[in-house]
């Protein structure tokens, strides 16, 4: 008995001491970024990245812009709505409009919302909205989980700050990302094995932090130049097949906590006399959005502010539209920018 509480001991011991080296580790390392205080959180001439919290990108950099720059116009929405390009944007707002991408990969409507009334605390004007929806988005009522997708503490006064950070500390121990992790600070790059476990990533990108804007121009060049060498075999099959003669519904996304937060959005907004426009996107799997939300969202925002391009379309019969099932290119967004203002 004495024998098992001694190993027992010891075995606790070394397990205090492997999570507090960790810890130590995960603290100088700071992989995720979400520690120490950054110029910018993109390095678009690293040899390859980790994915970070796109939340907490896009509130800390807005709360160091803001220090600097008069923002006045927002574009919100999931990772979609990074193809709304400032500069296809700025041609139908006030010549002196300061854009500001405020995205969040995989958005909630409940984001959106602490987002829109963290900026109205901050004394931020909200001239002109830019609401980029779909129905994943929108039937989010509630924080989502996981590292990535948890908002950022300062959006909801800190109250979840312990909590956000023990997910990413928990998603450094995770075995597979720690794996991938130290092979790539070893060898400085991200061999093929490890790119095909989907934690790192080494595709090139551009970054604007004035407007936390995101381009993959190496797409665009590629598809522009070499049609085949984007659209291989691979990525083909991403396309699934779909019925486009038949239109299928998603079933109502805007109930009662949906109807409370657009409420909240829709009376700021009112406040500070925003411009608004709301586009529900595209999506590749054809799915209409449902009527009964589609009313709403007119009543809400004003019928001429609410454009619907789910569904069976010219948009999404065609597949070069989209970079794979979930994006849709800058070409399309800007076409439906030119059909929401024009």
């Amino acid at each position: 008995m004495k024998l098992f509480i001694k190993r027992l001991l010891s075995f606790s011991i070394f397990l205090i001491i492997l999570f507090v080296a960790l810890l130590f580790l995960y603290i100088k390392l700071d992989p995720f970024k979400v520690i120490k205080s950054y110029d910018s959180y993109y390095d678009t001439n690293a040899n390859g990245w980790v994915a970070l919290n796109r939340d907490f990108v896009s509130t800390t950099t807005f709360i160091k812009n803001s220090e600097t720059i008069d923002y006045d116009s927002f574009i919100f929405g999931n990772s979609r709505s990074i193809f709304y390009q400032v500069d296809d944007w700025k041609k139908y707002l006030e010549p002196d409009a300061k854009c500001y991408h405020f995205d969040a990969s995989n958005e909630s409507l409940w984001a959106i919302s602490k987002k829109i009334e963290f900026i109205d605390k901050c004394g931020v004007n909200l001239d002109n909205v830019l609401l980029v929806l779909d129905y994943p988005t929108i039937i989010q009522d509630k924080q989502r989980e996981g590292h990535l997708s948890t908002i950022s503490p300062p959006l909801v006064d800190n109250s979840n700050l312990f909590d956000f950070h023990k997910k990413f500390y928990f998603a450094f121990l995770n075995p597979k990302f720690l794996y991938a992790y130290i092979d790539f600070k070893v060898s400085g790059e991200v061999r093929p094995h490890i790119k095909k476990m989907a934690i790192l990533n080494d595709i090139p990108y551009h970054y604007d932090i004035t407007t936390n804007e995101i381009r993959y121009e190496i797409f665009e060049n590629l598809i522009e130049t070499e049609e085949d060498k984007y659209y291989t075999p691979a990525r083909l099959s991403l396309f699934y097949d779909r019925d486009t003669l038949t239109q299928q519904y998603s079933r109502p996304a805007i109930l009662k906590g949906q109807k409370k937060l657009f409420n909240n959005i829709q009376s700021i907004l009112e406040k500070h006399n925003s411009k608004v426009k709301v586009i529900i996107s595209p999506l590749y799997d054809q799915m209409k959005l449902n009527e009964s939300d589609l009313i709403y969202l007119k009543d809400t925002f004003g019928e001429d502010n609410v454009f619907d391009f789910s569904g069976i379309n010219e948009f999404t019969n065609n597949y070069k539209n989209y970079y794979e099932n979930s994006h849709y290119r800058p070409h399309l967004a800007r076409k439906l920018l030119e059909i929401a203002y024009e």
